[in-house]
């Protein structure tokens, strides 16, 4: 199983760098940090439930930084090289190098988070909160995938550029769109059509659902839906939960699925 001996081996050599380390300090740190002042800042009751909705919208900030940093060299800088032929030489197919770059990358982030959540459910509980398990669970796995998303579109854009420099422009780019500009967005677009008159207050049904579906609004909606139940979802049956959960896996498999199709077919010379 090569793609097994691929993942090793990139998690060995993308954690060895300190910069790695405090790349993947920084997720559990915040949730920690968050961990630690909930008991304080938080309403009664406090719980790992209620702690979600606490703490999500740091994740939103946060994860998406260290997911395309941690994932947007992953194939490209070997490209670059020329390593990449030369591994490919070797009994490795390009599906196993990409499999065992994403579990590589996933793998990483995947367990600082479960590492920060383990003792940051103990910082919530203890000496006054309560356990709510199976919500505690659901939102660590949510996270996990929110992190898997943000990682592969790191490594979607390594397949789908040539220099290191174009793939760290890009998912970069990716990250100032979806996280600091989609809502400015938005904003002016609804802005400019209600000045021109072509709307009367709100955005076309198919416009708002691209909107509300950008990868930060889907898992803080599978948050709210699923695992805090200090609130609630409202408005059309589009931002229901089960739709946020579908996008939400969409944004997992897709943007990864379509550059991996471009990769395949691609001149690696």
């Amino acid at each position: 199983m090569s793609w097994r001996v691929i993942a090793r081996t990139d998690a060995g050599l993308a954690a060895e760098p300190r910069s790695t380390r405090l790349l993947l300090g920084l997720p559990a740190a915040t949730i920690l940090v968050a961990a630690y002042l909930y008991p304080v800042l938080g309403t009664d009751p406090i719980t790992t439930a209620r702690f979600t909705g606490f703490v999500d919208g740091w994740l939103t900030t946060v994860i998406p930084l260290v997911g395309v940093l941690l994932g947007h060299n992953a194939i490209v800088s070997e490209r670059q090289s020329g390593a990449l032929l030369l591994s490919l030489s070797l009994p490795h197919s390009r599906d196993d190098l990409v499999l065992g770059k994403v579990l590589s990358r996933v793998g990483l982030l995947s367990g600082a988070i479960l590492a920060a959540m383990t003792i940051g459910a103990g910082l919530v509980v203890y000496p006054f909160g309560s356990l709510a398990i199976g919500r505690f669970i659901g939102f660590a796995a949510a996270i996990i995938v929110f992190g898997a998303i943000w990682t592969n579109l790191g490594i979607a854009a390594s397949l789908s550029t040539g220099t290191k420099q174009r793939a760290a422009v890009f998912s970069l780019g990716l990250v100032v769109l979806f996280v600091m500009a989609w809502n400015g967005i938005a904003g002016a677009l609804r802005f400019g059509l209600n000045r021109t008159g072509i709307i009367d207050g709100t955005l076309p049904t198919p416009v708002q659902f691209v909107f509300d579906h950008d990868p930060g609004t889907v898992f803080q909606r599978v948050t709210v839906g699923f695992f805090d139940p200090s609130t609630g979802l409202d408005g059309p049956w589009y931002l229901g939960k089960w739709i946020a959960l579908a996008v939400f896996l969409l944004w997992l498999v897709v943007p990864l699925a379509l550059s991996y199709s471009r990769f395949t077919s691609s001149d690696l010379a």
